[in-house]
């Protein structure tokens, strides 16, 4: 869990001066404002956040009938991809670590006219990738699951998986 918050609905207090507003007089002009009367609170914004961000599953968005944001393969009984991966020619990956780099030939922009990949190529992953964390070396059926599960604040300062 992050331990540097990020100023939401509740800044800290000021009194009206050279660059600052007053805390009290912006109560008293917008006293229905949901930041005011207490309806909006940083553990509301973020529920509001994982619902409406993070979680659940959208419905007719961008021409997609439906997608789930928790999408883990269990519930769609399409899996995660995973290292066990078909490879060769054909539009098919290399490996499961790197995409075929031949080109479909002359004329064809048709992946299914691929030819197979160089012998070998892509064969070891690069456990020494950009940045942090497994790379190359993570299942994709693993880390679905992983980030199916986070949340709001579930990050770490500084880093792309939970803390």
């Amino acid at each position: 869990m992050p331990s540097v918050k990020q100023t939401t609905v509740d800044p800290a207090a000021t009194t009206k001066g050279l660059g600052t507003s007053s805390t009290e007089l912006m109560t008293e002009l917008y006293p229905n404002s949901p930041v005011h009367n207490g309806d909006m609170t940083r553990t509301s914004v973020q529920a509001q956040g994982n619902d409406l961000l993070i979680q659940g599953t959208v419905t007719n968005g961008f021409g997609i009938p439906s997608f789930s944001r928790d999408f883990t393969g269990q519930d769609s009984g399409v899996a995660a991809p995973d290292q066990d991966v078909a490879t060769g020619g054909g539009g098919l990956p290399a490996s499961p670590f790197v995409p075929n780099p031949a080109s479909p030939g002359p004329g064809s922009q048709n992946p299914t006219d691929l030819p197979a990949p160089p012998e070998g190529f892509g064969s070891e992953p690069n456990g020494d990738t950009y940045g942090s964390g497994p790379g190359a070396l993570a299942n994709p059926v693993d880390t679905a699951k992983q980030i199916a599960g986070s949340t709001l604040g579930s990050y770490g300062l500084g880093t792309s998986k939970p803390a």
